[in-house]
């Protein structure tokens, strides 16, 4: 049951509400969960709006309140607390929004976001392909053009010390301009602000003076006061630019809710991996761009202490994307920066990589190769997969996995749909005809380049990263990730796959938004901290973020008893640049601490980089501290069923499947949602067909249904 009741004021939870109330908006699916105190999941999945996402948040709910008897206000009166991930900000920046945005920066300093970081800016953010093909490939768009950038003279140097006077009257002169044009949203970095940030606050308050109220203004040294002059002003540049259209949907969001009689916070989910109040959200929206794949995988760091495992490779495959992200030792890896429209912005998030491989991803025929290729363009949700019936003409993923007999036409989403075969085939002909392959080669063609890229993909993410697959468990989820990660697992020799909660694992970041706690992060640069380093000035350092994040935590209503509190520290070779976090412990800091902070340092870099890669003949030098602050929220609990409520797999049928990696049809057990439940074992081939995904056990493996539902695969 949902436990641990909230008390706290500014969240208006009362112990007679009863629902966990969750939305997750991807860019084909709106996905809709609600918990209730027995643990049960109610979940809602729609098409998403993209002329009015909010549209699509509240259809969602429909379809849920439907389920559960009641109305939309019926729903939210008893909510216990509403939550929301959203990729607004996402497509605001891939889509390059109408956004007028003005950047001030130092004077001299006017081309730090066209100049990046030299030629890795022409390939980050890029996949294996499109960097092997680097004659095409370019510098993105600027995220604010020459004609919008204003340069101020002032200057702070590396110290912290003001070198050159803030100029009050070129400042004013500045921010006239700017009010005399039809501006949006402002931006403001200037150098060495994170050390000294008094030149920009005081830009902040003249044109807070000059500009019109409704004008979206941010700072650096208040959004992101890090090291990194070309990714502190990248980031502030698209906090900015997505600010007015973000704020505008959150707000539109929020008021809503409070009309249809919802009294609480309504809480958005970050990409850092927690969640933050709406007005969090609504001035620094930057923090919300990729925060559902984040919230998968903070579901999947839940569900991992429950099952108990400490490593784990986190695939989300939806309509459009396929994401993946790791957890080692029972924690989510994160990184200092993120990768939009190939700028390198610095937030500090969990550690996902995309790529454009969904079940909505097109296939097509590479020019003068007549190879087969997949993605990364998609369908979407519309008009999506020709089996859609809704005017697509490209075959897709989805198209071959019906065309393989794994979708049942007539029982998809659960039989509330049903699939067109006939345009699923047509839409092959024109890959049939620019390949020579017949149907059937074209579909297994296609299954296996698309689950190909994503065994690379994961590859990348182990291999590379020093990692062994094998000491790793696959949690595989989104619409179609249980239907293709288990034959990716034999890939990658993993031994184990498991389905979180079945049928809800479709709707998994929504549920793992649920299972967020509102997140306060400080992170603070040093600049030439080199070992020996002062434990009482780092004590110091430590207690002053503490302070700044309690006093935040307590203005929302968190009592001492649910805060948590978590220090980190960046520390690097000297001369080199490459980053490892480390933990720090809490409290007064000794030279014994100092001392095991160098050596975890020393042993997590050899863990990335390979054993003798230390240089500590260098020095070590300590570059940014940080606080991560947990304020706890209620959680969902996973309900465990007794043997009263287990499937025994009974009056289930075979059919002849297609299987794409074994090149033939194979006489398959099929499964329907009514067919299963825990406790249930099964062989392969076998597939899984439930109201929101499909499984596809592959023939030499084997598992079982756990108490809660998770599908347990094993080969």
């Amino acid at each position: 049951m949902i436990h641990e009741q909230c008390n706290r004021s500014n969240y208006n939870v009362q112990t007679t509400m009863s629902y966990l109330v969750n939305v997750d908006i991807g860019g084909t699916h709106t996905d809709g969960v609600v918990i209730d105190e027995q643990g049960d999941i109610i979940d809602g999945k729609v098409a998403s709006t993209p002329d009015d996402f909010s549209e699509g948040f509240f259809n969602s709910l429909e379809v849920i309140a439907d389920k559960i008897g009641t109305d939309v206000e019926g729903l939210l009166n008893d909510a216990e607390l509403v939550s929301h991930g959203t990729t607004v900000g996402t497509n605001a920046v891939l889509e390059g929004d109408d956004v007028d945005t003005k950047l001030v920066t130092t004077k001299g300093a006017e081309s730090v976001l066209s100049m990046m970081r030299g030629a890795p800016g022409r390939t980050s953010g890029l996949s294996v392909e499109e960097y092997l093909h680097m004659q095409e490939v370019t510098k993105p768009d600027r995220l604010v053009s020459k004609e919008d950038t204003y340069g101020l003279n002032e200057r702070i140097d590396c110290m912290g010390d003001v070198v050159v006077e803030f100029n009050e009257e070129q400042a004013r002169e500045i921010a006239a301009e700017i009010a005399e044009s039809d501006v949006d949203s402002v931006a403001i970095s200037c150098l060495w602000s994170f050390l000294n940030p008094e030149h920009e606050e005081r830009m902040e308050e003249i044109l807070e003076e000059e500009v019109d109220g409704d004008v979206f203004l941010t700072r650096s040294s208040d959004l992101t006061p890090t090291w990194g002059e070309y990714e502190r002003t990248a980031a502030t540049a698209i906090n900015a630019l997505i600010g007015p259209s973000t704020s505008d949907y959150i707000e539109k969001i929020d008021d809503r809710l409070e009309e249809l009689g919802y009294d609480g916070t309504l809480l958005v989910m970050q990409v850092g991996g927690g969640v933050a109040p709406a007005e969090d959200a609504i001035n620094e929206p930057v923090r919300t761009i990729d925060s559902g794949p984040a919230a998968g995988m903070t579901g999947c760091s839940y569900l991992a202490d429950t099952l108990e495992h400490e490593n784990i490779i986190a695939g989300d495959m939806g309509g459009t994307s396929f994401d993946v992200g790791l957890i080692t030792d029972g924690e989510p890896i994160t990184k200092a920066t993120n990768v939009v429209r190939q700028y390198d912005y610095s937030i500090r998030n969990i550690d996902i990589e995309s790529i454009g491989n969904g079940g909505g991803s097109i296939a097509w025929v590479e020019e003068n190769t007549d190879r087969l290729r997949v993605g990364p363009e998609s369908a979407g949700a519309d008009p999506g997969p020709a089996c859609y019936g809704q005017g697509g003409e490209k075959f897709t993923v989805t198209d071959a996995a019906v065309l393989c007999g794994f979708i049942d036409p007539e029982y998809f989403l659960g039989g509330r749909e049903s699939l067109d075969i006939d345009s699923a085939k047509a839409a092959a002909e024109d890959l049939m005809d620019a390949t020579g392959m017949d149907l059937m080669d074209v579909a297994r063609g296609v299954i296996e380049i698309s689950n190909a890229q994503m065994a690379d993909l994961i590859s990348q993410r182990t291999i590379n990263k020093g990692h062994d697959p094998r000491n790793f468990t696959v949690y595989a989820y989104g619409g179609a990730g249980p239907l293709y990660l288990p034959s990716i697992a034999h890939r990658l020799s993993v031994d184990e796959v498991v389905i979180p909660t079945g049928d809800s694992s479709s709707v998994w970041s929504a549920v793992g938004i649920s299972s967020s706690d509102v997140l306060h992060r400080n992170e603070k640069s040093n600049m030439r901290t080199f070992a020996p380093f002062d434990p009482e000035e780092l004590t110091e350092q430590f207690a002053a973020i503490e302070d700044d994040i309690r006093s935040d935590l307590k203005s929302e209503g968190f009592d001492e008893e649910d805060t948590r509190l978590e220090r980190y520290a960046n520390l690097s070779y000297g001369l080199q640049v490459h980053e490892v976090t480390v933990p720090v412990p809490s409290g007064e800091l000794t030279e014994d601490d100092m001392d095991e902070l160098i050596g975890r340092f020393e042993q997590k870099y050899e863990q990335l980089y390979g054993e003798g890669a230390g240089a500590s003949q260098t020095g070590f030098e300590l570059v940014t501290v940080r606080v991560d602050g947990y304020g706890e929220t209620t959680k969902p609990n996973l309900r465990a069923e007794t043997a009263e409520a287990q499937a025994d797999g009974g009056n289930v049928e075979t059919e002849e499947i297609f299987w794409p990696a074994e090149d033939r049809y194979l006489d398959t057990t099929v499964y329907y949602q009514d067919d299963i439940g825990p406790g249930m074992t099964f062989e392969g081939p076998a597939v899984m067909r439930l109201n929101n995904t499909t499984v596809a056990v592959p023939k030499s493996d084997s598992g079982e249904i756990d108490q809660y539902n998770n599908i347990i695969i094993r080969s």
